[in-house]
């Protein structure tokens, strides 16, 4: 008996993220701020991994960059971190 598309198990990479996911994930940004995300197409993953990028300060002591960051994670990255502000090592905006 073949399998049709229907009961298949999910394909391994999933769809675009959609506005919805995409505010689950960083909460409450502005409407300009979700479009230039939906724009980039991302994964839920890629949003997921670019979010979790950003909140971490572990770049920050170790003073790494986002070009560990690869692809629409980067893309979704740059767009997240244009608008938080810059904090101190102490995490107060600098």
């Amino acid at each position: 008996m073949t399998q049709t598309a229907s009961t298949q198990p999910h394909a391994a990479t999933p769809g675009p993220a959609s506005a919805a996911e995409i505010r689950a994930v960083i909460g409450p940004f502005e409407a300009e701020v979700i479009a230039q995300i939906l724009a980039l197409e991302p994964t839920l993953d890629e949003v997921r991994l670019a979010y979790k990028w950003l909140r971490s300060d572990e770049h920050l002591l170790r003073g790494m960059d986002s070009s560990l960051l690869s692809g629409r994670a980067a893309q979704v990255f740059e767009v997240l971190d244009a608008e938080f502000p810059d904090f101190d090592s102490g995490g107060h905006p600098a």
